[in-house]
């Protein structure tokens, strides 16, 4: 990042993040280790690694990234396992982060995204939770797939270009027509 500004690429106050997947894991990481973006964007990411490990249908994956001892075995891997989690560090955070994940997601669980969003809001931190309907890693439904985007362009637009209107996702959802994500039952993403 530091590269591309130095070379005009970039405006370093007009920057967001976003990513699905590991991309959501950096950017769970980003909102956790530096406030120089305006906006992050994070899908199916990894807030947790020590409860990951027991949610995801991917165990042995998950010890490649972390370390080949389990977090059981000693303080110190305990302590390994935790600090690469952004969750240990989530009292840092303060951008504004759109969190969306696949209700069903094996791979990157939906508790996932909760232990995130539950602690932005405890924190105050701007936020907005959207949980998108199927059983897999990635928004299944082509519909969906454009809402996430059109939703994701008025997030950034707003908190880093400062245009448009406060972001409303009642708007969002019209823009598409009816359906879009739901939580638990709704047809409305949780706020």
């Amino acid at each position: 990042v530091d590269y591309l500004i130095a070379k005009g690429m970039v405006d370093s106050t007009q920057m967001g993040a976003l990513g699905w997947s590991a991309g959501g894991h950096y950017s769970n990481w980003i909102e956790t280790h530096t406030n120089r973006f305006k906006a992050i964007s994070s899908g199916a990411g990894v807030a947790n690694w020590i409860s990951m490990w027991s949610q995801s249908d991917t165990q042995r994956l998950r010890q490649w990234y972390v370390g080949d001892k389990m977090y059981w075995e000693t303080p110190t891997e305990y302590q390994n396992w935790w600090k690469q989690s952004p969750i240990a560090t989530v009292k840092n955070a303060k951008t504004p982060m759109f969190i969306h994940v696949v209700d069903g997601d094996p791979r990157v669980p939906r508790p996932q995204s909760e232990e995130m969003h539950m602690a932005l809001s405890k924190l105050g931190v701007p936020n907005e939770f959207w949980v998108y309907p199927g059983q897999s890693h990635g928004i299944p439904d082509v519909r969906n797939q454009y809402l996430k985007a059109v939703a994701e362009m008025e997030w950034m637009d707003y908190y880093v270009r400062g245009s448009g209107k406060k972001f409303a996702w009642r708007d969002v959802l019209n823009s598409v027509g009816t359906g879009g994500p739901q939580l638990a039952g709704e047809a409305t993403p949780q706020p």
